[in-house]
């Protein structure tokens, strides 16, 4: 009984001494790894505090982040470590972007990423010499302030832009519906991308003979009653160009179409699975992979100013033979080949 009661005092004063030193060992470990991780990536000069503004949340944009966030990510950034992001959405609220841009500006971000023209012509007018990487930008050259080319602009700014190549699309609607005659399209009266790509539209459409036309819209909830006017207007087909006020409203546009058997071609790729027989788009999500390399290489302390505006080269035809089929066209063999995916498939008779 005396040496299992001495055993036991020995082993408690052992216990003593070892648990205080575990303790340490663990303390000295996870301080270790808690420097470890509060290291930047090589490169940078400090931990950088984004801004991201969005007009309106559309496919287009939330391609767009992700793209983005998808090019620091593979090039070793770690939010949190290396940088923060605030992401905004004015929910198409043109005075909210001015109040959305004030804020990043008084939260000294260090950079602000634009997503739409409605976000960069603000930033632009508001966060003098701020850092800007601007995306989902049709024509930045319609912004008077963004400059002239892509090399002749501002020091403090830099992006990727898609201005949509209309020749194509028309031969494509040309090669679907071999005697079309006229076309129609809906355009947002206050952006100006949507009055640029509607002239666009009309330039390339007079070019391979064929007529366009138009209804402006300002406010979503007019768009079943201007789209029923649109499609009474005797019109072949809808050819819907890309903004962001119809890209919000285009399910329902599609779907007036559909009750005018009329079939739908367009510019965003998502828009092939909510009613478009044929799309014409560019890769969002890898436009934007360039831009945050363009924003990356700012982080790492090159000028905005030696980095040009880059264009969007690679577009990606879409087909849906079913959505076509439901308003009583077959899309040709041709088109399906060229097709860079075939979703749907058009019922048979």
């Amino acid at each position: 009984m005396q040496m299992f009661v001495t055993n036991a005092k020995k082993f408690a004063r052992l216990v003593l001494v070892i648990v205080p030193a575990l303790a340490i060992l663990w303390a000295c470990g996870n301080q270790k790894t808690e420097e470890e991780t509060g290291e930047l990536t090589e490169g940078l000069t400090k931990k950088w505090k984004l801004s991201m503004v969005k007009f309106e949340e559309l496919h287009q944009t939330e391609n767009a982040q992700k793209g983005f966030q998808a090019a620091l990510r593979d090039a070793g950034l770690e939010e949190g470590r290396d940088y923060t992001m605030d992401v905004s959405n004015a929910e198409g609220d043109s005075k909210l972007v001015l109040s959305l841009v004030d804020q990043a500006v008084s939260n000294n971000a260090d950079m602000m990423v634009c997503l739409q023209t409605s976000t960069l012509e603000p930033a632009i007018q508001r966060a003098k010499n701020m850092p800007i990487v601007f995306m989902v930008v049709a024509n930045p050259f319609l912004v008077s302030s963004a400059g002239k080319s892509d090399q002749m602009k501002p020091p403090y700014i830099t992006g990727v832009y898609t201005m949509t190549t209309f020749d194509k699309m028309m031969g494509y609607i040309k090669e679907t519906m071999p005697d079309v005659r006229r076309i129609g399209t809906l355009f947002s009266n206050d952006e100006m991308n949507a009055v640029y790509y509607k002239q666009q539209l009309e330039q390339a459409a007079k070019k391979a003979g064929i007529e366009v036309v138009s209804n402006g819209i300002s406010n979503k909830s007019d768009i079943n009653i201007i789209a029923q006017t649109l499609c009474s207007k005797n019109i072949d087909a809808v050819c819907q160009i890309e903004d962001n006020l119809t890209s919000a409203v285009f399910p329902t546009l599609a779907k007036v179409a559909k009750q005018n058997k009329l079939p739908v071609f367009s510019f965003v790729k998502d828009q092939i699975n909510e009613g478009a027989s044929l799309v014409f788009a560019p890769d969002y999500y890898e436009a934007a992979r360039d831009a945050g390399n363009m924003a990356l290489e700012i982080m790492k302390g090159k000028s905005p100013g030696d980095i040009p505006y880059m264009r969007i080269q690679r577009f990606y035809l879409y087909a849906n033979p079913a959505a076509a089929s439901e308003v009583g066209l077959s899309l040709p063999e041709s088109i399906l080949n060229a097709a860079d995916e075939v979703v749907g498939t058009a019922a048979s008779n």
